[in-house]
């Protein structure tokens, strides 16, 4: 999968990136003005008028329609990115076209007719969108598109009028985003365009210490500036998060360390975590590898475990109902069996 290429890496914070596009056809109303049965027409003919992408593209695929695929897996699909809680909960018909490394998803007739992703680990950006333009046009060659030339691309939210795209960076920011004035950093930073939000937790509270960047506007923007906007208010994040941790590490080595070895302990020998524990004990030892403070046999797989950890990849193994008791247990013989030793 896509996220098993995720790098610790003490010079950055960089987890992943994205590029979303948002494309309707200039020939159909909009999903939500469609009756099931015109639903089903378009997510056909869209997949057959696609389905030389593989050979035409040497991109290996497979479709399905989201309705066929479990509830249970379609949440697992949205904690592994593929799907945003909209489309996970979705009744209406709605097609998925998905690649093998589910790094490439094109959903069909959800929130609009084409929702094309690209996800890569690190600050791959610029790399993102070259990939995605190019299945843009392939797309584009098929079907026409609703565009107006004073307006750009039509979409079925105001907000993503223009060019229909949404650049996303996930940082890793647990000492940056425990000072005091974090919140107010956020909010002056939002001047520039962008939106920053925790990646786990409701409201204030996070979970995990990840915080996902993206543009806020896609009207009046080119695409290439919309990269810029978020890249470089990441960087600037970057930054700051790189100072205060080298501060850190300077002045209170042992403590950090401290945190960090107990964390894994915790990690490696608790019978029952929730959700918020688990999280947050990864996200210090993913901060003790990046930093060099603990080294694993397999340091890859410490962010592939917050997806591991979430309820639905925990139903799936278990293949039956479980309490929120049975959850936190299955959590931990999860990690347990999954973090590796140091």
């Amino acid at each position: 999968m896509w996220y098993d290429n995720v790098s610790l890496n003490t010079d950055y914070n960089y987890i992943s990136s994205r590029i979303r596009l948002a494309r309707n056809f200039d020939n159909a109303l909009f999903p939500s003005k469609l009756s099931d049965t015109e639903a089903k027409k378009l997510i056909d003919n869209t997949i057959g008028e696609l389905s030389n992408i593989s050979t035409d593209l040497g991109i290996h695929t497979n479709a399905d329609i989201l309705d066929r695929i479990s509830e249970i897996e379609r949440m697992s699909m949205y904690d592994r990115k593929v799907l945003n809680l909209t489309l996970a909960k979705k009744k209406t018909p709605t097609g998925i076209i998905l690649n093998d490394n589910e790094d490439i998803s094109i959903v069909i007739n959800g929130d609009d007719h084409i929702r094309l992703q690209l996800l890569s680990g690190g600050l791959m950006l610029e790399e993102l969108w070259k990939r995605a333009d190019r299945l843009d046009d392939y797309i584009n060659e098929k079907f026409r598109y609703a565009f107006d030339e004073k307006y750009g691309y039509l979409t079925a939210y105001p907000t993503n009028v223009g060019t229909g795209m949404r650049a996303n960076i996930v940082l890793h920011m647990p000492l940056l985003s425990k000072g005091k004035s974090f919140s107010n950093l956020i909010l002056g930073l939002s001047r520039f365009g962008v939106s920053i939000k925790g990646v786990y937790g409701e409201g204030q509270e996070n979970c995990g210490s990840l915080y996902d960047i993206s543009n806020s506007k896609t009207l009046g923007h080119s695409e290439k500036e919309i990269i810029d906007q978020v890249r470089r208010v990441a960087v600037q994040l970057n930054v700051q998060e790189d100072y205060i941790r080298s501060m850190a590490l300077k002045d209170h080595n042992i403590s950090i360390r401290d945190e960090v070895y107990k964390s894994y302990g915790i990690l490696k020998y608790a019978r029952k975590l929730t959700l918020k524990e688990a999280l947050n004990y990864l996200s210090a030892v993913m901060r003790g590898v990046a930093d060099g403070l603990i080294k694993l046999e397999n340091d890859k797989n410490v962010y592939d475990l917050m997806f591991g950890v979430q309820a639905s990849n925990l139903l799936q193994e278990a293949k039956r109902p479980l309490s929120k008791e049975e959850l936190d247990i299955k959590r931990a013989d999860y990690i347990r069996e999954n973090l590796g030793n140091i």
